[in-house]
């Protein structure tokens, strides 16, 4: 059979469309240079509707529109889209290949597919997620894992992980690191710097955490840390992105009213509003108890911030020696990490070069085009 010059390759685009930061803020520059370097490949990107402003004007993509189940009770519709509306669509496709940022959308059979997986904590952290979530999120892993015929994922750390507690073969894996985002480094408009401290009413020392509320996050001993740190600290106020959820709430209800006004929710923020967090912040806390890479270490590194972070191998990984590490699990430790911190002050800003977006999307191309190949020679 005469080998076909032109591909069809779906891309799952549901992340896109369902949220902004995380596995979103990760893809989209990858998806869109990848589809500008290739020109003999007609990309479908399947999911529900989302901006595509980012996308190269090509001509070699399609969004095929995907309904997002909103008739279903809420609990049930990740489910149904993930492994009913998604999986059919594929099927009637019939493409070359199929590829997902992530790996919660059931791969149909029969078609080469292509994975992410970004982490394992839902392996390794097993106890403090519910046990429906966990069951639900494991068992489509395991079944992507079996078909895809390669898997990517974002450290050296996730894909020992991936070999050992799944005996994959190292080959089948391919690492594509996090990158901060495009025009990301200190603000050196230092009233602008001095503004963003007032809007967040830190006379004294700022403390930034921007690492969300997910389980694994550890935002509960994180208040304990903070509740002894402001009383050793007068005027420390603590900046957190993200929305304060009932999860929040819960926490904060323990605290007394004066040390609750302290902590303060910047909501969702532009890139130019978190260069200024991280430039205005005293220093950076990031006690997560598992992660797959750690982009708060790599956005404080490019910053100059000073970081706290959890003793993990991944963080390790991303941050070498520029961070001052402590136990998650003991509040005291991550105490005693903030206090190391103040005092030290700012640093210098680093660019690994690793994680730079030339080197990352070069890494990600050559990792599609071996997938590519393997396809090109089955057919």
């Amino acid at each position: 059979m005469a080998e076909r010059t032109l591909l069809r390759i779906v891309v799952d685009t549901k992340n896109l469309a369902l949220y902004q930061g995380g596995i979103a803020h990760w893809f989209s520059p990858l998806l869109s240079a990848w589809i500008a370097s290739r020109y003999d490949i007609q990309f479908l990107l399947i999911g529900p509707d989302f901006d595509m402003a980012f996308l190269p004007r090509t001509g070699n993509w399609t969004h095929v529109s995907l309904s997002w189940p909103d008739w279903l009770p809420r609990p049930l519709r990740h489910p149904w889209y993930d492994n009913v509306i998604f999986p059919r669509a594929v099927s009637r496709i019939r493409p070359d290949l199929v590829t997902s940022p992530y790996h919660d959308v059931r791969m149909p059979k029969g078609i080469p597919s292509v994975i992410t997986v970004h982490d394992l904590c839902l392996d390794e952290l097993g106890a403090i997620y519910p046990r429906r979530i966990r069951n639900y999120y494991l068992a489509l892993l395991r079944h992507n894992l079996r078909s895809a015929m390669s898997v990517v994922t974002v450290s050296e750390t996730s894909r020992a992980g991936l070999i050992k507690r799944y005996g994959l073969d190292p080959k089948r894996i391919g690492v594509v690191y996090n990158t901060p985002p495009s025009v990301f480094r200190a603000s050196g408009d230092a009233y602008a710097v001095e503004r963003f401290r007032k809007r967040q009413c830190a006379r004294g020392p700022l403390l930034f955490y921007p690492g969300g509320a997910e389980y694994r996050k550890n935002v509960g001993r994180l208040v304990s840390a903070f509740e002894q740190l402001a009383r050793r600290n007068e005027g420390l106020v603590l900046l957190v992105t993200g929305v304060k959820n009932q999860a929040w709430d819960a926490l904060l209800a323990t605290l007394p009213d004066g040390l609750r006004q302290r902590i303060v929710f910047g909501g969702r923020v532009s890139d130019e509003d978190l260069c200024l967090a991280y430039t205005a912040a005293d220093a950076v806390v990031y006690p997560s108890l598992c992660e797959g890479f750690g982009r708060v270490c790599l956005e404080a590194m490019e910053t100059g911030a000073p970081i706290v972070c959890s003793d993990l191998p991944v963080m390790r990984e991303v941050a070498g020696d520029y961070a001052q590490y402590i136990d998650p699990y003991c509040v005291e430790s991550i105490v005693e990490g903030v206090e190391a911190a103040l005092s030290h002050g700012r640093r210098e800003p680093v660019k690994d070069p690793r994680f730079q977006a030339a080197a990352v999307t070069e890494r990600f191309i050559t990792h599609m085009d071996g997938c590519i190949a393997n396809v090109r020679r089955s057919v």
